[in-house]
């Protein structure tokens, strides 16, 4: 960020199916991490690995092709809910959509537009209901991607709405794996196992050797 280092001397490993929470305040680097294991920035040093092939140039199409990503601050398109969480993704069938709808508690919003036109950026949609959304797509793209990053997905929610979120999240990560940053101590109780990040003096930057998916 900005040419500044936000972590160093950093490994993890992640075992299949696992549930990992990066825990830790907000600019702690967890979503640069993120960002990292999804070929999404360069990382200065070291290397990700995921699967046993090394994320480069060369390898990201592949390996993304395994991950759904669910980032802070969904885009919503002028369109349908279906069309919204399909996302023009030919594998996304009418069933799948459907199911996510449902496992992402979007039903209220999809019977009050049917066949209407969402607005351009969530015009008319709560914050919450755009999380609900944001989750049916990770619940779609999760039919074919075995790795699940996630960025904050509680963020700014109350307290009902979290729990949903959380619920729905556990739910669609079922015998996935999943790398989710967080600050939410509920959700990270929740995971496997919990990386502290930015919250104790360790050196941790953007270098993930071993991250297995």
């Amino acid at each position: 960020r900005d040419g500044a280092t936000v972590l160093s001397e950093f490994s993890l490993s992640v075992a299949p199916g696992e549930h990992i929470a990066l825990f830790g305040p907000s600019g702690s680097g967890k979503s640069s991490l993120l960002a990292l294991i999804a070929g999404l920035l360069p990382p200065r040093s070291g290397a990700v690995d995921i699967g046993g092939i090394a994320m480069d140039d060369r390898s990201a199409g592949q390996l993304r092709a395994r991950m759904a990503w669910m980032g802070q601050k969904p885009h919503v398109f002028a369109g349908t809910v279906g069309a919204n969480v399909a996302l023009a993704d030919p594998r996304a069938t009418n069933e799948h959509v459907q199911e996510a709808i449902r496992l992402a508690g979007l039903e209220q919003v999809n019977r009050a537009h049917p066949a209407a036109t969402l607005g351009e950026g969530g015009m008319g949609l709560s914050g919450g209901e755009v999380l609900r959304l944001a989750l049916a797509r990770l619940a779609v793209r999760a039919n074919e991607a075995d790795l699940l990053l996630v960025d904050e997905p509680t963020a700014h929610l109350d307290s009902e709405t979290a729990r949903h979120a959380r619920d729905a999240l556990m739910s669609i990560a079922r015998g996935r794996t999943l790398i989710v940053a967080t600050h939410d101590a509920e959700l990270a109780a929740r995971m496997d196992r919990v990386i502290h990040i930015g919250t104790k003096p360790i050196a941790q930057p953007v270098r993930t050797e071993d991250a297995h998916a």
